[in-house]
């Protein structure tokens, strides 16, 4: 497991198939729709969950049981029917077809995790134990997210824009580097927390100011 490398992906409008109907298939769909995925689920039945994303248009429906001739033109895949075996063999069809796959019931057929996440804004949390033990993951998940400050969203998206003008406006790497640490940093986040918005863009013009200033000279 340690070969897993952590990436973000950008799902939206991506195909993605769920196969199985049931409770667990209903977490999972929902997670990709967060990420605005086109989901299609795949099962002779539906739990009362999926039924009523279906009525709402969220989700595609193909009422049958798993035939690899459902993979077509799928980014990705989760296997979450109660059948080890079909979820197996899947996931053996993706992994053979080059297709990402988490399957909930082996984590040794999967090649991509859903990790336990916490999302305000543009930061996301993430915890991951390789799928030894999501619930694990998550009530670590909730534990350093109950430590995160409400205030550092907020932040983030600060910082966001930040990042944008400084590319922008400061030539030298080094610089930009020590100028996006600088605005990162506790010191500056605690600032950045005792002033008004309005405020906290006028101090960045005056950094960006007196780094303007320092590369005339």
């Amino acid at each position: 497991m340690e070969s897993f490398c952590p990436l973000q992906i950008d799902l939206n409008d991506r195909e993605c198939l769920v196969i199985g109907g049931g409770i667990v298939a209903g977490r999972k769909v929902k997670t990709m729709l967060s990420y605005r995925a086109k989901v299609t689920v795949l099962s002779p039945h539906l739990s009362m969950e999926l039924s009523g994303l279906l009525k709402e248009d969220k989700i595609f429906y193909q009422a049958d049981i798993y035939r690899p001739v459902y993979l077509k033109n799928s980014f990705l895949v989760i296997c979450a029917t109660d059948s080890v075996a079909v979820n197996r063999r899947a996931a053996k069809d993706c992994i053979e077809r080059g297709i990402l796959v988490n399957t909930v019931s082996d984590p040794g057929m999967c090649t991509f995790f859903l990790p336990a996440l916490y999302r305000k804004g543009p930061l996301t949390l993430t915890v991951s134990t390789a799928g030894k033990s999501p619930a694990l993951a998550s009530r670590l998940r909730d534990e350093l997210a109950g430590n995160l400050e409400q205030s550092y969203a907020d932040f983030a998206d600060f910082l966001g824009h930040a990042r944008a003008l400084i590319l922008e406006k400061v030539q030298d790497q080094a610089r930009r580097r020590e100028l996006l640490e600088h605005l990162a940093g506790e010191d500056f986040f605690n600032e950045y927390k005792s002033l008004p918005d309005k405020q906290a863009w006028q101090r960045l013009e005056e950094l960006l100011q007196s780094e303007k200033n320092q590369e005339r000279n």
